[in-house]
């Protein structure tokens, strides 16, 4: 297996349009060349990834296939902080202030009597904490890097689970994709969190999460089709006021494809649920031809 960190300067494939999933196939211009494989996540131009997996030829040109993809995120001093100060008993934002305002970016150095609180049996606790962060770097880094753009550790912990080391590659393209996690909804995202990845009151990308979620949370009892007014009422509730840029949002959706409209009936669906009910449709008269199993 080999490890590269590369540059990503353009996404080949898939069109910028299609729904990311964990079995998504990617084509990649990086700075090493060209780079394949499944990604959970669409990267942007400009973002460092690590890539695992292994060199190899297409039609004479060297490319790299990839196993695994992640984000490569600098550790962030003052996320590792808070995320050792959540786990030792005692210990909270309070001090956790104290402790960066006294040491700074040398908080691991912390010795007894550098801050009020933090000594004997709390400051052995606090030492263990660092300890097991450096000791599992990878997970504790993407809990630590979350919880400093305002997730809670459980909602941290939980995208973790979910998402392994691909986990900030997929919030960082899509920070409501949080929302998909086992208790948790667009309200719980939509607040400290998407304001920590820069998502502003009246930005598009939180509209149209709006309305993506709508869409789901409608059709989630197995419906792949909606009413038109049924979508905008549901995402008016989630963005009083902004009703205006609903409309807009879905009307930029399709246009992009990523809805697909039905005339007849006034209907939206998720273009990705369409085309998957099409290919079961064609997979049942495939088999019933096969068959001879048809309607007469």
């Amino acid at each position: 297996m080999t490890t590269i960190t590369t540059t990503i300067q353009s996404v080949r494939y898939p069109p910028a349009t299609t729904e990311a999933t964990d079995t998504t196939w990617y084509i990649l211009a990086t700075t090493q060349g060209t780079a394949k494989g499944k990604m959970a996540w669409r990267p942007k131009p400009g973002e460092d990834l690590i890539l695992e997996g292994e060199w190899a030829a297409y039609k004479g040109e060297r490319e790299f296939a990839f196993n695994s993809a992640r984000i490569d995120v600098p550790t962030n001093p003052r996320d590792m902080l808070r995320y050792v100060c959540k786990r030792t008993l005692g210990l909270g934002p309070s001090a956790e202030s104290q402790i960066w305002t006294a040491l700074g970016d040398d908080w691991q150095n912390i010795k007894a009597g550098d801050v009020p609180r933090v000594s004997g049996k709390v400051l052995a606790e606090f030492k263990l904490q660092m300890e097991s962060l450096i000791s599992k770097s990878e997970e504790a880094n993407v809990v630590a890097t979350l919880m400093g753009k305002g997730a809670t550790m459980n909602l941290a912990c939980k995208a973790w689970t979910a998402w392994k080391g691909e986990t900030l590659g997929v919030v960082q393209a899509d920070v409501y994709r949080l929302a998909e996690l086992e208790g948790y909804s667009f309200r719980d995202i939509d607040g400290e969190i998407r304001r920590g990845y820069g998502i502003g009151d009246s930005d598009t990308r939180r509209v149209r999460a709006a309305v993506l979620y709508s869409l789901r949370k409608l059709t989630s009892s197995g419906d792949t089709l909606v009413a038109w007014d049924d979508l905008y009422r549901e995402a008016c509730e989630l963005l009083a006021g902004y009703e205006g840029m609903i409309s807009d949002a879905v009307k930029d959706l399709f246009d992009e494809g990523a809805l697909k409209g039905f005339k007849e009936c006034e209907g939206v669906a998720l273009a990705s649920d369409w085309r998957s009910e099409i290919d079961v449709w064609d997979w049942v008269n495939g088999e019933q031809e096969l068959t001879g199993d048809k309607d007469e």
